[in-house]
């Protein structure tokens, strides 16, 4: 064999060396390289898990926020062409998962026709309350102002008449905004109600009837509570629902609502201060067993009886005020009226302690003027606040309860300032 061909096969022995090693690879390290893949398959699953499970949650999240921050707006500040419950006028009804109360209500169906022109309400005026707010859009403009409204008495009770105090062009756009009569006009008083069985937080208001909780992403209302508070932040009634002589007394709202969507919850809670509620504007609608926390004769500035409506000869009301320990006080006003006359106060007459008279007087004055509860009686002696100058007769001290005991006349008003 030539050296030539001794190299060559040795040559050919390496390459083939080389070869077998490069084969495949032993069991040892197949091992190895399953384990090594199943851990990276292993953390990658977990990590893709795991971030499915926190987008899952975080948008589960967002949506029961968005609903229930939707449903708990829309209850207490209602939508841009309904009010909500911090706008109530009046409640009338109560419950933890269950309210009805009535908004302000906009008459705005009317043109200017002439200066003295006697407009139609389309919803009648509640007894008692204030005149309506009158506004007006010049022609070819966009906004509305102020302007004077004057009421129009008529025979007919069954509608209210309304003019305006000024001059403006024929045509212009009116508007009129007024606590309306939710006893002559069902379909003023918004009902917001909570269904346990469907799942849903329902508004009922003008014969509609709408879902405040509705949402594509099957969001579902497990609870809803209300709760009733004075403005000294003390609940109504340790009751689910508020007895109805202490409806007026309501001037807060806590709302809280639950929901669901799969296996994650939430809740939110919410307080709404009612702006118009009588222990805040200082003025209370009456009607028969209404009863209203009055400051004692010390500390009493206004006590005024107004907005008289709906009288006849011979009406009644009377109002008691009940103090926590001492004697009560009792007012009887009588009205008066001869054919088409305006009504007048009759009469009036006090009582100290209740079941005994010890005043009385005639003043046939006309109801326009109300009643002041602070300057009635002989030189103030049986009047209801403590005049400086004199020795009372009549003193309550202390917490004072006033509660309407009878009443004819269809509405009346109080207004109480400390």
């Amino acid at each position: 064999m030539s050296y030539m061909e001794y190299g060559d096969l040795i040559y050919v022995r390496e390459v083939m060396q080389r070869n077998k090693n490069l084969i495949g690879f032993t069991l040892i390290e197949l091992l190895i390289s399953i384990a090594i893949a199943g851990l990276i398959t292993a953390v990658i699953y977990f990590s893709f898990s795991t971030a499915l499970d926190i987008w899952e949650y975080s948008s589960d999240q967002l949506a029961l926020q968005k609903v229930l921050g939707e449903a708990i707006d829309e209850t207490a500040n209602g939508t841009p062409i309904s009010f909500g419950l911090r706008s109530a006028l009046e409640i009338k009804a109560a419950g933890p998962g269950y309210v009805e109360f009535v908004p302000p209500w906009t008459d705005d169906i009317h043109r200017v026709v002439t200066s003295n022109f006697i407009y139609t309400l389309n919803r009648k005026i509640k007894p008692g309350t204030a005149l309506p707010i009158g506004e007006v859009k010049l022609p070819e403009t966009e906004e509305y102002r102020f302007i004077s409204v004057v009421k129009v008495e008529s025979e007919d009770t069954s509608a209210s008449r309304v003019k305006i105090a000024s001059a403006v062009p024929v045509g212009s756009q009116l508007r009129f905004t007024y606590h309306p009569d939710s006893k002559a006009n069902a379909d003023v008083v918004k009902t917001i109600r909570w269904d346990a069985e469907k799942g849903q937080i329902y508004s009922e208001y003008k014969g509609e009837r709408l879902i405040l909780s509705r949402n594509p992403f099957g969001v579902k209302i497990t609870d809803m509570r209300l709760r009733y508070y004075d403005n000294t932040n003390n609940p109504i009634t340790s009751f689910e629902w508020v007895d109805m002589k202490d409806l007026s007394l309501i001037s807060g709202v806590e709302i809280f609502i639950e929901a669901r969507l799969g296996q994650y919850s939430l809740s939110l809670i919410n307080f709404a201060n009612l702006r118009n509620a009588p222990l805040h504007s200082g003025y209370f609608l009456l009607s028969e067993n209404t009863r209203i926390p009055i400051p004692d004769s010390r500390n009493v500035h206004t006590l005024l009886l107004s907005n008289f409506s709906g009288v006849s000869n011979g009406d009644i009301l009377q109002i008691e005020a009940t103090p926590h320990s001492g004697k009560s006080w009792r007012l009887k006003v009588e009205f008066g009226r001869r054919g088409l006359t305006k009504p007048i106060i009759e009469s009036y007459t006090i009582e100290y302690p209740v079941g005994y008279p010890i005043y009385t007087e005639y003043p046939r004055s006309g109801i326009d003027l109300g009643l002041n509860l602070l300057t009635i009686g002989a030189n103030g002696l049986y009047d209801y606040d403590d005049d400086a100058d004199m020795e009372d007769f009549v003193l309550l001290e202390g917490e004072v309860m006033l509660e309407v005991k009878s009443m004819d006349i269809d509405g009346a008003g109080l207004f109480v300032r400390p």
